[in-house]
């Protein structure tokens, strides 16, 4: 059956070429309407408890994702009539945006929106913060006043400790849309206003959809957007702050903090707050990966030269890898599949693979092109492809094995990758039996560097010094295979031992280089506020009205002290605040009152004066209309999620110690929870998979060479690169993210390709009847140089990846880099020391 199909396909070249072109051109125009999508609600299971319960936590207190612009003035401070100003105009413009939740005044919390309370023996009420915006210094101080005055509830939350720092938070509503929208809406709005020459974002590319949106222009291109910041124009006024420098924005003159401030006030703006981390690592990765990828194939088709020494044995690798990319994203263009965080490693991994097949495939008929220079193309590659049918198709199964077992992770992420990465693997697979031969068919046979070959081959009885030095090292492993043995299982013991200290720590904004814009801006806030990251603790009681109860308020109050203990927790917001706020006003604001009021009457009073003061709106957040929910908001100052699992397993911890009992249960919510579950997600799915890609490597392998004792071999170089890295990563403190776990299902899927290619080549060997000596030599000499080349090929090409200006790609490319050159010498090592043993080399696969 594969005879007639590879005969068809050398009599009918022209019409394979003319078929895969055709079909590359179709899926080329389809990738532009690739979705990116970086929501990290995403990476939850739909239905998972963690999503519904924060739909639930956002229908009864209006809790959602915020994005956070700072106002910093280290010159004057924020308690300045320009400033001021400023907080004033930007959030009534914000809030008018489309993407923003403005449905209540506190949805765009400011110090322009903020209300306190206020009670004497006659009168209770609440008042605004900033009716007006003041203008005379006695009205700044009367404002600052109050402000400090009330300091647990607004120090720290909208105005910094110092004084130096305000913060405007605006909700925004579901959808990348409204996340990429808003986004450049208020950067456009923060350049028109208070000015930074050209736009904020223009120039930036999105490819979420287009539309007018509010101010600014959106334009729409062929499924792309761009962003046309600073046109916005406010009739009959003028902008404040002409000559205001946008810091660490992307019109900057100078770099992060150091970025000129306006001569005339000092105020400088940051936009932060997950809504913004998520927009900008699209868009980073987006423009970084266009530059990084073609470095990559230029890198790539460089030592393919190097490898090859002909214009063919550069351009049919190169072009199955790209097309194999083509058709996958295409694919998923068509079938309305968006890109996720994790897609970057999508044409990561079908270049390995493309690039491994083709070279074989490659490096078998120039084989045969040396041994028999006067062939015909056709029947060279036909010889070829019946030779590698089979060890071709059997890595093509066993890398797709590899990561088969990502379609069952728990992320649907992860699931969308594993589907498209098998297709992608399939494509690449195709491509390779298919294009090539059609090809090579139709050109003459020419080998680069001929005369130089046969040559070497009289004079050494070898093409080259890779193969004389890899047959050099069989040689040894055969002489000193006890020696070999006993250095490998020393490897594994230690590798074994520092991958036990391998921990989970996944981090948004490690995602980006220090000096970045959002960088810069995150720091800066986080240290100027109490944080960036939320964490919802929320208290349900059993009944209505259980939240007046002074015990349970005291035990709310005791969980924030206990959580507030971690560094990084900068406070915490919730009903207790509130009454003992209102409880120190009530006796004209003497610190010792700060305290619960001791009875559920008094309680109750309080709670009923709040609800009758004209604001009682400021309580929707921390309490529900029944007094039976309670939202406790910690405000957390980094995203890593080690950090974050300390703090969720210190509220766990509290609560099972201090609530037991209550008639309360307690949940968590928030995006800092998220990211903790996504982490425990993370751990899970990935030990998962890489077990069962190596069960299912291990069945199939055991199929096809009809050996379970095969089945084993196959998987044991595999196995030791995944334990070399591991232990490595242990010892180095290098934590498991998304990067680092993929990349081990990377090394899996390629390092098995190398292992079967070379089981297959000195299983051929020996069925001629040779030794394991001659028959491993034979292996080193032929296979052993392809698998070489394939592995430093690949490995060159993902080393630019460290010149990268996006983290991740870095630490991609490290990995990819490393796994390649550890998989090598894993098979080159491992496998003629294990086929070295009497059992395996005498019994062999049958069949």
């Amino acid at each position: 059956m594969k005879e007639k199909f590879y005969a068809l396909i050398v009599r009918h070249p022209w019409l394979v070429i003319t078929a895969v072109l055709v079909l590359t051109v179709y899926f080329a125009l389809q990738i532009p309407k690739l979705q990116w999508e970086t929501d990290a609600r995403v990476y939850l299971p739909h239905g998972h408890p963690s999503i519904k319960y924060d739909e639930k936590v956002e229908k009864i207190f209006g809790v959602k994702d915020a994005i956070i612009i700072g106002i910093v003035n280290e010159k004057k401070g924020v308690f300045n009539p320009v400033t001021l100003g400023k907080i004033a105009q930007l959030t009534k413009e914000i809030a008018s945006l489309p993407g923003v939740v403005a449905n209540r005044t506190i949805d765009v919390a400011s110090l322009s929106t903020a209300s306190v309370f206020y009670g004497t023996e006659t009168e209770v009420g609440s008042k605004r913060l900033m009716e007006t915006v003041p203008k005379t210094k006695e009205d700044i101080e009367k404002l600052k006043k109050l402000v400090y005055e009330n300091s647990d509830l607004l120090v720290g939350n909208l105005v910094s400790k110092d004084g130096h720092a305000a913060m405007i938070r605006a909700k925004l509503k579901e959808g990348k849309t409204n996340r990429y929208q808003t986004y450049f809406q208020i950067k456009g709005i923060l350049a028109s206003q208070f000015g930074a020459g050209q736009g904020p974002g223009a120039g930036q590319g999105w490819s979420g959809g287009g539309g007018q949106w509010g101010s600014g222009n959106w334009q729409t291109k062929q499924g792309g957007s761009q962003w046309q910041g600073g046109n916005q124009q406010k009739s009959g006024k003028q902008q404040q702050g002409a000559n205001q420098q946008w810091q660490g924005g992307y019109n900057q003159q100078t770099q992060g903090a150091d970025a000129q401030k306006n001569e005339d006030n000092g105020d400088v703006f940051y936009i932060a707050g997950r809504p913004a981390i998520e927009v900008t690592s699209g868009l980073s990765a987006i423009k970084d990966i266009k530059v990084m990828a073609m470095l990559l194939l230029a890198v790539i088709m460089a030592m393919l030269f190097f490898v090859f020494r002909t214009g063919r044995g550069v351009v049919l690798p190169t072009f199955v890898m790209s097309a194999a990319v083509i058709w996958t994203l295409g694919v998923m263009a068509v079938v309305h599949v968006p890109l996720y965080t994790i897609s970057t490693m999508l044409p990561v991994i079908l270049a390995a693979v493309g690039i491994g097949d083709a070279i074989h495939l490659l490096s078998r008929y120039y084989d045969n092109a040396l041994e028999n220079p006067q062939g015909e193309g056709r029947d060279l590659i036909l010889r070829a492809l019946n030779k590698l049918s089979a060890p071709l198709l059997t890595t093509t199964l066993t890398t797709a094995a590899g990561f088969m077992a990502l379609l069952f992770a728990a992320m649907p992420p992860f699931r969308v990758f594993g589907l498209f990465t098998i297709i992608g693997i399939f494509i690449s697979w195709f491509l390779t039996v298919t294009f090539i031969p059609a090809v090579l068919t139709l050109l003459r046979p020419r080998v680069g560097g001929y005369l130089l070959k046969r040559k070497m081959m009289r004079v050494y009885n070898e093409s080259g010094w890779c193969s004389r030095g890899l047959v050099g090292l069989g040689n040894n492993i055969n002489s000193h295979r006890r020696l070999w043995g006993l250095g490998l299982a020393v490897v594994a013991v230690v590798s074994l031992y520092g991958g036990s200290r391998v921990f989970v720590d996944s981090s948004w904004m490690s995602d980006f280089k220090k000096g970045s814009e959002i960088s810069v801006a995150t720091d800066i806030l986080n240290k100027k506020f109490n944080g960036t990251i939320f964490l919802n603790v929320v208290i349900e009681g059993r009944n209505k009205d259980e939240l007046k109860s002074p015990k349970i308020l005291k035990k709310i109050e005791q969980l924030q002290d206990a959580v507030e203990k971690d560094p990084y927790v900068g406070n915490s917001l919730s009903i207790v605040d509130y009454l003992k706020s209102m409880n120190k006003t009530f006796h004209a604001n003497d610190e010792r009152y700060d305290v619960l009021p001791d009875s559920r009457k008094q309680i109750a009073e309080y709670l009923y004066l709040f609800s009758i003061s004209g604001r009682p709106e400021q309580l929707d957040e921390v309490v529900d209309f029944d007094y039976r929910r309670a939202n406790v908001t910690f405000m957390i100052k980094t995203d890593h999620t080690r950090a974050l699992k300390r703090i969720i397993d210190s509220v766990n911890g509290f609560v099972k110690q201090n609530f037991q009992g209550l008639p309360v249960d307690v949940n968590l919510a928030g995006s800092a929870n998220n990211s903790y579950v996504w982490a425990d997600l993370l751990i899970k799915s990935q030990t998962t998979a890489i077990i069962v890609s190596k069960l299912a490597i291990f069945l199939i392998a055991s199929l096809l060479f009809r050996s379970l004792l095969m089945g084993v071999i196959t998987v044991i170089p595999v196995t030791m690169t995944t334990l070399v890295v591991a232990g490595y990563a242990g010892f180095s403190g290098i934590p498991l993210d998304v990067s680092t776990a993929l990349a081990a299902g990377l090394a899996i899927g390629v390092g098995v390709d190398y292992t079967i290619h070379f089981i297959h080549r000195y299983w051929d060997e020996r069925r001629t009847g040779v030794d394991h000596p001659a028959a491993t030599a034979a292996t080193m000499r032929s296979v052993g140089k392809t698998i070489a080349y394939n592995a430093i090929t690949v490995a060159a090409g993902f080393s630019v990846l460290l010149l990268s200006e996006f983290p991740p790609n870095v630490k991609l490319g490290e990995f990819v880099a490393s796994y390649m050159l550890l998989s090598l010498i894993a098979a080159l090592v491992t496998l003629p020391v294990l086929l070295s043993f009497k059992r395996i080399s005498h019994q062999g696969p049958r069949g």
